[in-house]
């Protein structure tokens, strides 16, 4: 059974890998325009002892796979809205801005479930200590 700092730490430590995340993501976009820019991917694995999260990996370029292992272009996947042409063609990065609106709106509300771990373990605590005293 862990205590209450062993889950405010795993809250802590998952809030720092989530920041490193949304930092991919950001760049990425920031980056949309950039000519020969290819996009990152943080990978995730699971933390030390089987508990929390942390950065396994930051993979540089490449679209990940799709259904049975297939690879899928920017090109063959998704169209810019307003000209009609493939995203390859409407971004010279290959950057794929809905994936990465997508990628950043699943990594902050992990960071503020992580967040709230930590809001409730301090309360807990601070709930323990005013009776203890």
């Amino acid at each position: 059974m862990s205590s209450i700092s062993t889950s405010m730490q795993l809250g802590a430590s998952a809030m720092n890998t989530h920041s490193w995340g949304m930092a991919v993501a950001s760049h990425n976009v920031a980056n949309v325009s950039t000519a020969g820019f290819e996009p990152q991917r943080a990978v995730y694995a699971t933390g030390p002892a089987g508990q929390g999260v942390r950065l396994d990996a930051v993979l540089q370029g490449g679209v990940p796979s799709g259904p049975g292992g297939t690879s899928f272009s920017a090109a063959q996947a998704v169209y810019d809205v307003t000209s009609g042409l493939p995203l390859e063609a409407a971004s010279p990065s290959g950057t794929d801005l809905g994936r990465e609106m997508v990628t950043m709106i699943t990594t902050q509300h992990a960071y503020k479930a992580n967040a709230a771990v930590v809001h409730t373990g301090d309360a807990m605590l601070g709930t323990l200590l005013d009776i203890k005293a």
